[in-house]
């Protein structure tokens, strides 16, 4: 059963900050009421979900629409968090928490900006300048991230079908040259450097990589073969036993399971050879669970807590997993919430073990990005896609919203047609 969203509607207006930088914008009732003890879980989601949208609202430079990677005033933006924060837009005006306004001029200026930023071949550095967009940490041109920006421009097409965003979004879709971003090979590169060319790597094995070989498929002006799509499954590694054997990522980091069935819904389709991709990464958080639970010689997973995905931690940011990756007993509070689709019961557990910490675990845009109990840690910092995907996949698990908009777009019907139903020569 899926919670219907009821906003009551009052109009307040908000100051927010961009660096150096304010702009007054419209919003309804975001979340100013304190969830009790008392509240079902479900409103704490909706509180979660609301504040996580803030970040959108406030760690943005509102005259290019530039998202910060992370909540600190000298951070870069991350392409990738701005196509959360596009599709945060849209779920936001939806939810009736901004007017149509505010939001349509937001990323009416967001896409502009990226109609005329630098890029290669139609793909964007990982980080950019948030004043000016030019490339920050030396940063590699990114086919992934470039990917997780246009999921969340084609989102806000779809949404403002017919307009001014429609079109743009489309427009930056269709100059992404896809086959160039393969190097001539039936797999797509990891990265490409403007002083030494393409990575030597390239997207194997299982990963958040799906929505990526399904937009360049579905390309209608640069695709890549199909064919490349059942080059990269056969690179695909299994991990577990039993009733959790599931295609696994290299480090089992928990938003590799998340990342491409935020957008994409999943659940029905079968492809050949890999069969159900929902299932696969049901049973992956599964063995998540799992192995928190056999591990209690940390705090963290001892008190109950799971979720290994990348994130910040008492280290500094690490790609936590269940296998080749970091393991200290940090947990991330977005790989419990993203999983709430896949596994609700679970999810909404560990949501109220989160909130009976929530003076530790719960701040300005929700919970904290990380935690373990063991080091006395709580992160002091947001990232923007954790928040993202957060958002994303509340909204899917109360009514569908992203999947629904989504599954609209022909690019991914034809895309999908094409890989299922796909004659080896």
């Amino acid at each position: 059963m899926r919670l219907k969203f009821i906003i009551a509607v009052s109009l307040a207006l908000v100051l927010i900050a961009a660096g150096a930088l304010y702009e007054r914008y419209e919003v309804r009732n975001i979340s100013e009421k304190k969830t009790t003890n008392e509240q079902s879980v479900n409103e704490i989601l909706v509180q979660n979900e609301n504040n996580s949208i803030e970040y959108f609202l406030n760690q943005v430079n509102p005259e290019n629409g530039l998202i910060r990677d992370h909540s600190t005033n000298d951070s870069p933006s991350s392409i990738a968090a701005v196509g959360f924060g596009l599709a945060s837009l849209v779920i936001a005006n939806q939810n009736g928490l901004i007017s149509y306004n505010f939001t349509y001029e937001r990323i009416l200026t967001t896409l502009n900006y990226f109609y005329n930023l630098a890029n290669y071949n139609g793909f964007y550095f990982h980080f950019i300048n948030m004043k000016n967009g030019s490339r920050a940490y030396d940063s590699e041109v990114s086919p992934i991230d470039t990917t997780l920006f246009i999921a969340g421009a084609l989102l806000t097409g779809q949404y403002f079908h017919g307009t001014a965003i429609q079109t743009l979004a489309e427009k930056l879709y269709e100059r992404i040259n896809w086959q160039w971003m393969t190097n001539n090979t039936s797999l797509l590169d990891l990265a490409w450097y403007p002083e030494s060319g393409f990575s030597p790597y390239y997207w194997t094995g299982y990963s958040e990589a799906a929505l990526m070989y399904i937009l360049a498929i579905g390309s209608p002006t640069h695709p890549i073969p199909v064919g490349d799509w059942y080059s990269w499954i056969s690179t695909w590694q299994s991990n577990g036993n039993g009733a959790m054997k599931h295609y696994a990522s290299y480090d089992e980091s928990e938003f590799t399971y998340l990342y491409s069935e935020a957008y994409l819904n999943l659940m029905n389709v079968s492809f050949p050879v890999i069969g159900n991709l929902w299932e696969n990464s049901k049973k992956a958080i599964e063995y998540d669970i799992s192995f928190c639970q056999n591990n209690t010689q940390y705090t963290t997973f001892k008190d109950g807590f799971w979720g290994l995905s990348a994130s910040t931690g008492p280290s500094g940011y690490q790609a936590y997993g269940t296998r080749n990756g970091f393991t200290d007993g940090t947990v991330a509070p977005y790989a419990m919430i993203g999983a709430l689709p896949f596994l609700p019961n679970q999810s909404k557990d560990a949501v109220m073990n989160l909130w009976h910490m929530k003076n530790l675990t719960y701040g300005k845009y929700g919970f904290i990005d990380a935690f373990n109990i063991g080091d006395n840690w709580y992160s002091n910092e947001y990232l923007g896609i954790d928040v993202g995907i957060e958002v994303l996949m509340e909204q899917n698990y109360f009514n569908g919203f992203v999947w629904s908009e989504f599954m609209k777009l022909s690019y991914v019907q034809n895309a999908l047609s094409a890989i299922i139903n796909y004659d080896s020569p």
